[in-house]
């Protein structure tokens, strides 16, 4: 089995090698499913580097976009005019999704701990044992014994978002708005996706490389992600090497100095590159990892870029009855209090909501902890 010392060793090869290595992936999984694949597109940067290896070898697979209502618009217009992406849609939009099971914020991994350990019932779950360990900073018992040190996954920092805010935290945005449209897609038409994503990018995916490589044939769900072990600068390098479109809203790419200043590189000449505009894209109105930015952060430029949009993530949000809340619900065990609130913040029809979630996460942590204006 592949360890992180592989991953580094894969993520440390020149670009040449890890093109070559890419397509051995991409071949290797078109084969085992003797050609039932299909590209998983979201219009972004790695998506677009994914779709040029894949089509440069098996230029009939379909690229698969999900409108989400989440994405750039620029994005949207690229996946589906200037890629011819096939458009699939979820069954919920954003807001409903909020409403439901909560606002990402911080990043998956936590969101996911908040959410579980926050749920209430007669008989607790190990799931939710387990996060309520790891957000009280506890030792996890571990073979009928305390283990020696914390655990790696201790997430006590956290802990105030848990017990002191007033809306829903959750890690199912992804799971409701990309995930579900693209599995319905896949049953339909009996096909297995590539998706174009690295290593590098969340402790989630490191992991998941070192569990299955590229090629996941046997896991809970198949997928191939043949770029698992680039890193950001072997994408940038790659578009201007190969001369490809990308979205609009990410600019130029340019190289820069080791303090940001752009220059114009001689020939064969090793540096770093950037884009202009946006360097991620994703999700608009995502609040995983913004308060991690450094400079300008993705709300305030996008605040800059489209106000329009930046107005409904900020602005709206209302205060409505708890649906789940249960006066005769079981208490916490431990130091845990009943997180059973009667009212709780979500969207409205005039936005988000997010300031208010922002401004509860800068209380706690700090002042300038998420920028966002």
């Amino acid at each position: 089995m592949p360890d992180k010392a592989d991953l580094r060793q894969r993520q440390a090869l020149p670009l040449s090698a890890k093109i070559l290595m890419s397509q051995n992936r991409i071949r290797e999984w078109y084969q085992h499913f003797n050609g039932d694949v299909c590209i998983s597109f979201s219009g972004g940067k790695d998506s677009t580097v994914l779709a040029h290896l894949v089509h440069d070898m098996y230029p009939e697979v379909p690229l698969v976009f999900c409108d989400t209502g989440l994405e750039y618009p620029e994005v949207k217009t690229f996946a589906l005019e200037t890629m011819g992406a096939e458009k699939i849609k979820p069954k919920m939009v954003f807001s409903e999704v909020i409403s439901k099971y909560g606002y990402p914020i911080i990043s998956k991994e936590n969101a996911e701990a908040i959410y579980h350990a926050r749920k209430i019932c007669d008989v607790i779950s190990k799931t939710t044992e387990r996060k309520r360990q790891e957000l009280n900073g506890e030792r996890l018992i571990e073979a009928g014994k305390l283990a020696e040190t914390k655990s790696a996954f201790n997430k006590e920092k956290w802990l105030p978002l848990c017990r002191n805010t007033q809306f829903k935290i959750s890690h199912q945005c992804c799971g409701v708005m990309k995930k579900s449209p693209l599995g319905i897609y896949q049953r339909k038409h009996k096909v297995v996706p590539y998706l174009g994503t690295l290593a590098e990018e969340s402790r989630l995916r490191e992991q998941a490389w070192i569990r299955h490589g590229c090629n996941a044939y046997n896991g809970h769900k198949k997928t191939s992600q043949p770029l698992s072990f680039w890193l950001e600068q072997d994408i940038l390098h790659y578009i201007k090497q190969e001369g490809l479109e990308i979205a609009s809203v990410y600019g130029e790419i340019v190289a820069v100095d080791d303090d940001g200043y752009q220059y114009e590189p001689l020939p064969g000449m090793e540096c770093n590159m950037k884009c202009t505009g946006c360097n991620r894209t994703g999700c608009v109105f995502c609040g995983f990892g913004v308060h991690s930015e450094k400079g300008e952060t993705r709300f305030q430029r996008l605040a800059k870029t489209h106000p329009k949009l930046y107005e409904y993530s900020i602005s709206g949000g209302q205060w409505v009855d708890n649906p789940d809340h249960d006066p005769t619900a079981p208490k916490m065990d431990g130091d845990w209090v009943n997180w059973n609130p009667k009212k709780i913040w979500v969207p409205s029809k005039k936005g988000l909501g997010m300031k208010k979630v922002f401004d509860d996460c800068n209380q706690i942590y700090g002042k300038d902890f998420i920028r966002y204006d």
